[in-house]
């Protein structure tokens, strides 16, 4: 009785290496990306669970936030690059809405958007 060959090729490890090489390629890339934007996010949702958020003037609210975005090491990207903030009566309205590009390799890119709104009139700040 013969025994059949086991385990893997050389051409089959070759290929897991290659695979988990890009694997780790791209969450380099866009790992990054990903932990500012939930900085962001959780940075606007601590702001709209203040209860005083509509007495707040806007450009004190920019000025407040970018100063925050500075302590959490976004300094990349200004606020004006990221959202629109206005005012619609008494409520304050946030629309985050923004893109990133990284350089994967060659001439191929990674685009991630990221695009939510925030409103003081919901307890949670979130509007879907």
């Amino acid at each position: 009785m013969r025994a059949s060959q086991r385990g893997l090729s050389y051409w089959s490890v070759l290929f897991g290496v290659g695979l988990f090489g890009l694997t780790l390629k791209i969450a380099a890339a866009v790992g990054p990306v990903y932990l500012d934007y939930f900085t962001i996010d959780k940075m606007l949702q601590a702001k709209f669970r203040d209860p005083q958020i509509d007495k707040f003037e806007l450009k004190a609210f920019r000025t407040e936030l970018s100063a925050q975005m500075d302590r959490n090491n976004i300094r990349d990207r200004k606020i004006d690059d990221l959202m629109v903030i206005s005012r619609d009566g008494d409520k304050v309205l946030i629309d985050l809405d923004y893109e990133e590009r990284k350089k994967l390799m060659g001439n191929m890119d990674v685009v991630v958007h990221f695009k939510k709104s925030y409103s003081s009139e919901r307890p949670d700040g979130f509007v879907q």
